[in-house]
This record gives structure tokens, C-alpha cells and sequence, in this order.
């Protein structure tokens, strides 16, 4: 399964271990409107924000509903028009309760946009301010405040736009890319404008040749904007394996591309950057592909705030019992054990799998055949790296790299024995911070 010439990861794409199908027609993006949003406050890495509506308060599409008062953080915004029915706590998945705003839609979609001057007139300034406003935030996945991340400290000279959606079965960005080119294409303009940066590259995977034509197109009269191809190979969408792909140079060891001045940052957060500045819209939708054992897996264009429950529901329902229900992707992606649980900023993936295709990972002895070495795109030694684990030796794991590690999975999935390397390697690197946090 490995694509030779590159090193680390896996061709996904291909593989028949996942006994799951994609969506057929991946550019028809439906949209769901739900009877009631349940808005956890808190979508991102950072603060929890201060809710500033009170239960009885009509809202409109897009009504700050929560925000930062300084620290790491980002906006919430009101993803329907309605009534606000409750502030509470409310169980988002494996026993973890999250603060979320209740809004009954009244279907109106009140909306009130903020027309601004065109983009050409805007300084780097306003720029992050109106990003900060909008409650962007990182939608590939990672969710770190986007005004944080196009206001950095280091000289910017390029911008990748990652469109590598690399996790088997999601087309999110895909279908983004194919149907809202010329968004995309004006983010990528504001983008360059708020970090100053002189040249922007499109990567998209060579099997989404619909979405690569698209951009090409749309780029075709743009002398700083181009597109390139990446091999389709799990998880070339990481920040790592891109960088290394696009320039043939290592990712800083324990710094940032932005060291070396790169930029990346996830295509529909590039567009999520637009929407923000010219229309004047803040975050409160997002496409999510719907796949596996449904009975209709469907790209869905979502507010936030949907529950799982009425997503899967609008997709037909389960096919066949389900037995595992996944946010985000197969490889990376969070189990959930709830249908409450809210769909947020990170939600690119819904993957419900039945019990059918859920497989026995019992694990045994570990064989010694190193599959686990030849897929880490980092470089790693799983296997050493679990053996420390085990025997609780902190520092040596700490001298094997722990740290870099990027939880891809793909020694996980890649292991005969189905051992649990990731899961070991990823609660070493918490042990590990604990420590030198206390």
C-alpha cells in the first residue's frame, strides 16, 4: 500500500481494508436546516468565550453569540435566524460536556451582512480585525484562530493553500474547490495581502482532477497564483508531509513553516477568510461529507450546531447497525458515543461505520517487521517509541522525538500485529507535557 518515492504515509485510496464506499456525485453539496442548533461556544484551540445572549433573545444569522475578552480564542456566531431556548452543558461524546447556546430556527434566515470596501482598499490591519470578527478559525481540522495566524511575527514570502484532502472518503474540500473557485481564488488574494506574501500555491491531490481543473482555470490570468499537484498519499494533507512536498525541505524541527517563511492554511478556511472581509459574513456553515454506512452519503452544507442525530437522519438513516460513529476523518477523526453530540468548525467528516465493517483490533505481539518505521512521514520509531511507553520512561521517549509526532495513525494502521501505536505515542506526548508543565 505505500507509494514509493515519497517517505512515510499510505495510498488510501486504493485500499480495500476499509470496506467502505465514497460519495458518488462529490460536487452536489445539499443543505440541512434543523429545527433546533445546539452551538458549543468553545470550537477551537484556545479560551472558552463569554456567552453574551441571554435565553428569550431573538437572534439573527451570523449574531455574535459568544466571545473572547483577550487570550487564544474565537467568536461564536448564531448559524440560524430564531429564538434562543438555552444556555446549558450538554454531553458532546464520551462524557465530555460542553457549554452550547440552544437556538430554535424560525427558517427566516435573518441575515445582516457587512458591506465593506473592496479588498484592494483594505490595509493587513483590517484585514485581522474583520478575520478576528468573523470567528474564523482553522477548518482543515486544527481550529487555531486564523486572525492569529495571518497576523505573524515572521516575513511571509509564500502561501500554500492546502487542499490535500488527504482522509479516505471526505471530498469537503474537494467539492469546495470545485464549485467555489472564484471564492477561493479571492481568499487566497486576502490572504497573501494580510501576511504580505509575494507568491500563493494551490495544492490539491492529483485524484481530484475536477477540482484541479477548476483552480487552473480561475488561475490561469494570475502571475503569483498557481496550482500544483500532490501525490494523493495519507497524510499529505498534514502540515509536515505538504511542506516537504511543495519545497523538497524538512518541516523546522520544533518551529513553524512560518520560520522559514511559508505560510499554510486549509483552502475553506481561505474561503471561510473571504466571506469574512467582502460579503461580510461571519462563520457560522460548513460543508461535511457524510459517508460510510449511511444510507445516502451526501456532501452536507450545515450550521453549526447540528446534531449528529438529525445529519444522519437526513442522509436516510444508518445501514445496518451502526457500531462506531467517527467526527472528522477515518484515520484522524474522534469517536463519539453520542447522537446529540454537536457538529462543529471541525466537523469536514461524519464517518458512521456498522458492525459489520467494524474489525477486531485485539492486538498482539509485536513481529519486529518495522512496517510501523516505513509509513511515519516524520521519520519516527513507533515501535520504540510504545515500548517506552509501556515501561513509563519518559525521557527516553522524549530523546526519540515523542513530541514531533503528529497522530496520523498511520503506524496504527499499518500494524499486522494491530498494536495501538498512535494511541500509546499520543498519551506519551501528554504524560510528557504534564510533566514539564508542573
Amino acid at each position: 500500500m505505500e507509494k514509493r518515492g515519497f517517505r512515510g504515509g499510505i495510498d488510501l485510496h486504493q485500499d480495500q481494508a476499509l470496506h467502505l464506499r465514497g460519495i458518488d456525485d462529490y460536487k452536489r453539496v445539499e443543505r440541512i436546516y434543523p429545527k433546533r442548533v445546539y452551538i458549543p461556544v468553545q470550537q477551537h484551540i484556545g479560551g472558552v468565550p463569554e456567552v453574551i445572549v441571554d435565553v428569550g433573545d431573538e437572534v439573527y444569522l451570523g449574531q455574535t453569540i459568544a466571545k473572547m475578552d483577550g487570550g487564544l480564542g474565537a467568536r461564536a456566531h448564531a448559524s440560524v435566524s430564531g429564538k434562543v431556548v438555552g444556555i446549558r452543558e450538554i454531553d458532546q461524546g464520551q462524557g465530555k460536556e460542553m457549554l452550547c447556546v440552544v437556538i430554535e430556527n424560525d427558517f427566516e434566515e435573518r441575515l445582516k451582512e457587512e458591506h465593506h470596501e473592496p479588498i484592494e482598499e483594505l490595509d493587513r490591519e483590517t484585514i485581522v480585525q474583520r478575520v478576528e470578527a468573523a470567528g474564523v478559525v482553522g477548518l482543515g481540522g486544527a481550529t487555531f484562530p486564523s486572525h492569529v495566524k495571518l497576523n505573524p511575527r515572521e516575513e511571509i514570502h509564500t502561501c500554500i493553500f492546502n487542499g490535500a484532502e488527504c482522509e479516505p472518503l471526505l471530498m469537503a474540500d474537494a467539492a469546495l474547490m470545485a464549485t467555489q473557485g472564484e471564492k477561493l481564488l479571492k481568499g487566497c488574494k486576502v490572504v497573501m495581502k494580510a501576511v504580505d506574501a509575494k507568491e500563493g500555491i494551490i495544492a490539491i491531490e492529483d485524484d481530484k482532477q475536477e477540482a484541479i481543473q477548476v483552480m487552473r482555470e480561475w488561475c490561469k490570468d494570475e502571475p503569483d497564483i498557481s496550482v500544483r499537484e500532490v501525490p494523493s498519499i495519507y497524510p499529505q494533507g498534514s502540515t509536515e508531509m505538504l511542506f516537504k512536498t511543495i519545497t523538497d525541505r524538512e518541516h523546522p524541527y520544533g518551529g513553524s513553516t512560518r520560520d522559514v517563511g511559508y505560510l499554510i492554511i486549509n483552502v475553506a478556511t481561505t474561503v471561510a477568510v473571504y466571506e469574512a472581509i467582502e460579503p461580510g459574513i461571519p462563520l457560522s456553515h460548513r460543508i461535511c461529507s457524510v459517508v460510510g454506512d449511511v444510507m445516502k452519503q451526501k456532501n452536507v452544507y450545515f450550521p453549526m450546531g447540528t446534531i449528529i442525530e438529525e445529519v444522519i437522519e437526513f442522509c436516510g438513516g444508518f445501514d445496518g447497525r451502526p457500531s462506531k460513529i467517527l467526527t472528522g476523518g477515518f484515520m484522524m477523526g474522534k469517536t463519539v458515543d453520542t447522537l446529540n453530540a454537536s457538529l462543529t468548525k471541525s466537523a469536514n467528516g461524519l464517518i458512521v461505520i456498522n458492525e459489520t465493517h467494524d474489525e477486531d483490533r485485539k492486538p498482539s505481539s509485536c513481529i519486529k517487521c518495522a512496517r510501523c518505521v516505513g509509513v511515519c512521514p516524520i521519520g519516527l520509531l513507533p515501535l520504540q517509541l510504545e515500548k517506552n511507553y509501556l515501561k513509563e520512561n519518559w525521557a527516553r521517549m522524549e530523546k526519540l522525538h515523542v513530541e514531533s509526532c503528529i497522530n496520523c495513525g498511520c503506524c496504527t494502521y499499518i500494524c499486522p500485529a494491530r498494536r495501538h501505536l498512535a494511541e500509546h505515542i499520543v498519551a506519551g506526548q501528554k504524560v510528557i507535557k504534564e510533566r514539564k508543565a508542573n
